[in-house]
């Protein structure tokens, strides 16, 4: 018998079968199970082996892999619930990705296409060959137009090419530069990362944007977009679904000969934002109601356009979000990624061209803060033949299906758990501290706890989703107390997969609209500010840089960013305590949470300068600690004089830990005789 170490339970939310689906995910491993370059296979149900691909993310002090990402492809069966275990062995060895990267370009191959992404000349595909056949014509590009009108390309910079990850079954490839001007000027940077999946006919292509440009308040734009001429024919066909349609408002598949956009907008108007408030934004539209050949007026006055119900949910002009092309001799299919919350945003089909706009120019200016960035993920399908409407639609709903009522969003149709007793034994995130989650047995102390209330992703928007912004835009949420951190570890102790979404909705927000990328004030590049309802747009101080959610966002997924925003924080909090100790040190908050953040980066890397951080922070705690266990503070936070900093707690918990990692004695005797004290303290005693 095989050695297990892990299982996924795998639940299709979808009342449809799912042939090839692509699994990416980290899992947490026991300390001396699993070693870098032991032979691993994913086993179904029945007994049979799939083609894995691994790569380790974190090692045990033993050199052990402590989390190890997996990608492999599953079938579903319609409403099914399958466990997969990870176990000791060799998968099935099947056709997978190849990969050929010479000076002229990347050139990845699967059975479904050849795609080449070229070294010598910009464009989103140089090539995108099925069986074959050519379906990418000329002329792809990526413009930003400034508020005069001037535009700038993606092939009009220079740019690089990266091979970033390279396996059988998940290959990804990314390209950098600059979008640039026919004078050679330049606005924003960019990077264009494109996943390939073995069993996907789709690609993934994610384009994201960073402001490193010089002006304080950042710059602004008219309009940013894709542009992707293709082969299909000018005879093409366009399909969509319209969402609502006819008396019983059921929906319709759509065939459309003329130019077709379809739109993720602002509210319809103004009344039904009143009403609804940011639910009513983000409705995915047609743009022109004639193309699903309408007549408004045969419908009952309550289902008209005009109508404020109605046209909160888009009315007879909402559709899938998804177009397909059917030409005479191939077929195309794309889409946003989270269209939805991701507003404003469009998607056009127009003789074969396809473009995707990132911001749309009919929905005003855009500012980008300095030092933003904003990433969107876009899936591109070709075929090399013309195809059924429902054979397109369903290579989407494999993708991303729609959430259940008028208020939920786009979601895709796999959701894994595991075990939570395994995940305590793991003692990963400290899981073996938290209550397990039993709410018939705990059912006041889960009340208490918000169990019963969702960790969602927070408000809509390009740059508000993942985030929490006042209505009147005053103030926000960015991640306050490392709140992605706490929606992983509800989503172990719950197993609820939603609480998992919102949790990397924010990590994704959280390391590239709240980060600063770029700035000239070396105490601001490289982190989040506080609470600013424009993301960047406000100060930056130790108490509000969090690592520990983003580490374990990577740990779930292997997106680079996250661990590299989480080093970037750690290190800009290291340039806080060097030069401005005064601030560092003005309560217990603003310098307890970068130990905290100091002895998670060490529990990722192993890398000691982190604890000898953490370590001048003990000392000076020991010598600021008073015989009545008050920490004193000589630039108190705040208005008024107290002994007690805000937030003391993290920094008994950050001691806590770093006496756990390190058995220092000075530490432990701190603990001993401060904490009975401490625990006798009463809330009026505290600042807060």
């Amino acid at each position: 018998m095989k050695k297990e170490f892990i299982t996924l339970n795998c639940l299709n939310k979808t009342d449809r079968d799912i042939a090839a689906y692509p699994i990416t995910f980290g899992v947490p491993l026991k300390a001396g199970e699993v070693r870098e370059g032991n032979a691993l296979a994913i086993r179904s149900a029945n007994g049979k082996s799939l083609p894995l691909q691994t790569r380790p993310l974190q090692y045990h002090a033993d050199g052990s892999v402590a989390w190890m990402l997996l990608d492999f492809t599953a079938s579903f069966a319609k409403n099914e619930s399958v466990a997969l275990s990870l176990v000791e062995g060799k998968g099935v060895a099947t056709r997978g990705l190849t990969v050929s990267d010479t000076a002229k370009g990347v050139v990845v191959t699967s059975s479904h296409y050849k795609v080449r992404i070229s070294r010598e000349e910009f464009s989103l595909f140089d090539s995108w060959l099925v069986a074959g056949k050519e379906q990418i014509a000329p002329g792809s590009d990526v413009v930003i137009e400034d508020t005069n009108g001037k535009r700038f390309y993606g092939s009009n910079g220079e740019f690089t090419v990266k091979v970033c990850e390279v396996g059988s079954i998940r290959v990804e490839v990314e390209v950098e530069g600059r979008h640039t001007a026919g004078d050679g000027a330049e606005l924003l940077s960019y990077r264009l990362r494109y996943t390939f999946r073995r069993d996907d006919p789709c690609i993934k292509l994610s384009y994201a944007f960073t402001n490193r440009e010089m002006p304080e308040q950042g710059i602004k734009a008219s309009q940013i977009r894709l542009i992707m001429p293709t082969k299909v024919g000018r005879g093409s066909e366009h399909l969509l679904r319209q969402s609502n349609t006819g008396l019983e408002w059921f929906s319709e598949l759509r065939r459309v000969k003329e130019n077709v956009e379809i739109l993720a907008t602002k509210a319809m108007h103004e009344a039904a934002k009143t009403r609804y408030g940011n639910a009513a934004e983000g409705k995915v539209v047609v743009r022109n109601l004639d193309n699903f050949n309408e007549k408004p007026g045969e419908y009952p006055y309550y289902l008209r356009p005009g109508n404020i119900r109605a046209d909160y949910n888009g009315g007879l002009r909402s559709c899938y979000p998804y177009i397909g092309i059917n030409g005479t001799g191939s077929s195309l299919l794309a889409w946003f990624s989270e269209m939805d919350v991701n507003f404003p945003k469009g998607v056009a089909a127009d003789r074969g061209v396809l473009t995707f706009d990132i911001w749309p120019a009919w929905a005003g200016d855009v500012q980008v803060r300095r030092g933003q960035t904003k990433e969107h993920d876009i899936f591109i399908g070709c075929f090399g033949e013309p195809n059924t409407h429902e054979m397109l639609e369903g290579v989407y709903f494999d993708h991303e299906f729609l959430g259940m009522g008028v208020n939920g969003n786009a979601a895709v149709p796999i959701e894994v758990k595991f075990d939570a007793a395994y995940i305590r034994e793991t003692e990963v995130f400290d899981m073996h501290r938290f209550l397990p989650f039993d709410e018939a047995r705990y059912v006041r102390i889960e009340e208490k706890l918000n169990s019963y209330t969702g960790n969602a992703a927070g408000s809509r928007g390009m740059f508000d989703y993942g985030d929490s912004v006042t209505p009147d835009r005053s103030s926000a949420h960015n991640n306050e107390n490392d709140a992605i951190l706490w929606g992983i570890r509800e989503y172990y102790r719950r197993r609820n997969w939603n609480l998992l979404v919102g949790a990397l909705a924010k990590a994704r927000h959280n390391a590239h609209v709240d980060f600063i990328a770029f700035d000239p004030d070396p105490l601001r590049e490289g982190t989040m500010p506080a609470h600013c309802p424009e993301h960047t747009d406000g100060a930056a101080y130790p108490s509000h840089m969090w690592t520990g959610g983003l580490l374990a966002a990577y740990l779930l997924t292997g997106n680079e960013d996250f661990r590299s925003t989480a080093i970037s924080v750690g290190e800009n909090m290291i340039r806080w305590m060097r030069q401005r100790p005064s601030i560092f040190y003005a309560d217990s908050r603003e310098c307890g949470w970068p130990m905290l953040g100091w002895l998670q980066l060490y529990d990722h890397t192993l890398d000691k300068r982190w604890l000898k951080a953490a370590r001048e922070v003990a000392d000076y705690f020991i010598k600021a600690i008073d015989e009545n266990a008050e920490i004193k503070f000589s630039l108190p936070h705040g208005v008024g004089t107290f002994r007690q900093g805000y937030g003391e707690f993290i920094a008994w918990r950050a001691l806590y830990y770093y006496y756990e990692r390190t058995g220092a004695r000075d530490v432990k005797k701190l603990l001993a005789e401060a904490l009975p004290k401490v625990y006798q303290l009463t809330p009026a005693r505290y600042a807060a």
